[in-house]
């Protein structure tokens, strides 16, 4: 399972289970790179798929989109089903 940590000036819940994430890379002419983090889920009131900014942001290098992803995006241990 994913852990996402959303931009830090939404005023958000959390987040429901990550249906999956995005990541659009686009290089810029100054030589950088435009970063765009997208987490989809589903929405608990109805059958619908609901898109979630997760960081938007532009980075000097692929070490720099890396380390972006991991200041963002962590995988964390489901925890076992129990049956009664």
């Amino acid at each position: 399972m994913l852990d996402i940590q959303v931009r830090s000036h939404a005023a958000r819940g959390p987040i429901p289970p990550i249906e999956f994430f995005r990541i659009e890379l686009m290089p810029l002419a100054e030589g950088r790179v435009s970063v765009h983090m997208t987490a989809t889920t589903v929405d608990e009131e109805g059958p619908e798929l609901l898109d979630q900014e997760i960081v938007s942001d532009r980075v000097a290098s692929i070490d720099d989109v890396l380390a972006l992803i991991r200041a963002h995006v962590s995988f964390v241990a489901r925890s076992p089903k129990t049956e009664h």
